[in-house]
């Protein structure tokens, strides 16, 4: 019995060493770590490729999202304004609003192979006459040949151009201003319902500012002569003279009023409609003489042109000698005070031709500049322009 027990546990000790020589090579194969190396390397180029889509041609969309963006902005605003400060009729204003907003979008560069002008054509722009709004699109895409060329999308499917594609939308509005800055130191009647038709203000008459008053387009290019008020009473285009600030807004200073001629004494200072302006004591020929003198130095060569109602041969973009006057009330008029004062019911735009003494010679006109927007005010010589969307 005691052998057969032997010859058993032999046979055990036998077949365990048979079946771990059996095992070796499968134990062998999965501690083997060659192969291993070679599917991580697959695995990191992926990922490499990866980033590089993410990091390099995702930068490249990013930048020429960020350039079109741009360009639509000032294209929409170029566009605006054009059609802000046209004098011709609807169709004129459209059209001159539509080829600025092209001509400004093309002056833009974006990425595409490399950095290229922003080209759109009629299609890209929306002109709305009505509420004075210009859209713009600008775009690179594969049907009009200029999209973004990328390195690496490709590599991570090959059914994929390497072309990307993206666009940029922009609207921009003209706004009536009610109040601005730079407002020079005359101040004016706005038009009534004069019935005698004796330039002088009669009580009855009547007076609506966006009726009887000066009025866009219709006295656009008119020449007036502004001369200082010589009574009390007032007459069209008599002017008093003011100072600033208003009234209402601080303690007007009477010692500045050749300065605010010249130019702009104090760019802080906003006169906006209902504003009580100060009248000025007496009369100031000389000083009014010399500041008109003053302003006309600055830009001597500018004239007016009358078959375009606009400012050329100016060295400016806009000429100093194009001012902002404030016109009152002449149903109000002068107001006793104390003290003695102007209610502001309108902001005009004058284009300085000339002077004799004290008497000023200019032609309205229309100007784009900074102020209070007033979406709900009539259209006026003074307008903002601004991004809406």
């Amino acid at each position: 019995m005691g052998l057969i027990c032997l010859a058993n546990l032999e046979m055990d000790v036998e077949h365990s060493k048979m079946d771990d020589s059996k095992m070796r090579p499968l134990k062998g194969l999965l501690k083997d770590k060659r192969g291993a190396t070679m599917i991580m390397v697959v695995v990191a180029i992926v990922m490499i490729f990866g980033f590089a889509v993410l990091v390099i041609d995702m930068s490249l969309i990013q930048l020429a999202k960020t350039q079109l963006q741009n360009a639509a902005d000032a294209s929409a605003l170029a566009g605006a304004t054009a059609l802000a400060i046209s004098t011709g009729d609807e169709a004129t204003a459209v059209a001159e609003a539509r080829a600025e907003a092209i001509r400004v979008a093309g002056l833009n560069l974006a990425i595409q192979d490399i950095q290229r002008p922003v080209v759109i054509g009629d299609d890209d722009v929306d002109v709305d006459y009505d509420s004075g709004t210009v859209t713009v699109k600008t775009h690179r895409r594969k049907a009009t040949g200029d999209p973004v060329t990328l390195y690496f999308l490709r590599v991570l499917d090959p059914l994929l151009e390497n072309k990307g594609e993206m666009a940029a939308t922009a609207t921009a509005r003209v706004m009536p201003i009610s109040g601005v800055s730079c407002v020079r130191p005359w101040c004016i009647p706005d038009k009534w319902a004069d019935a005698d038709s004796d330039h002088i203000w009669d009580p009855g008459e009547s007076y609506d500012p966006n009726i009887t008053g000066y009025r866009v387009p219709d006295d656009v290019g008119d020449q007036v002569i502004i001369q200082p008020n010589k009574a009390d009473k007032w007459e069209s285009e008599w002017y008093f003279e003011v100072c600033f600030p208003p009234i209402n807004e601080g303690n007007p200073r009477t010692d500045l009023y050749k300065e605010w001629i010249v130019g702009c004494y104090d760019p802080s200072i906003v006169v906006s409609i209902g504003d009580l302006l100060y009248r000025y004591p007496g009369h100031r020929v000389g000083p009014t003489s010399q500041g008109v003198e003053g302003l006309i130095n600055q830009d001597p060569g500018a004239e007016w042109d009358p078959v375009t109602n606009r400012v050329i041969n100016s060295a400016f973009p806009v000429s100093p000698r194009v001012i902002k006057l404030a016109a009152f009330d002449p149903t109000l008029g002068l107001q006793p005070g104390p003290p003695q004062h102007l209610v502001v019911s309108k902001l005009l735009v004058l284009f300085v031709e000339g002077h004799n003494a004290a008497d000023i010679t200019g032609r309205f006109m229309k100007l784009v500049t900074e102020g209070e927007p007033c979406p709900e005010c009539p259209e006026g010589f003074l307008t903002t322009v601004t991004l809406v969307r």
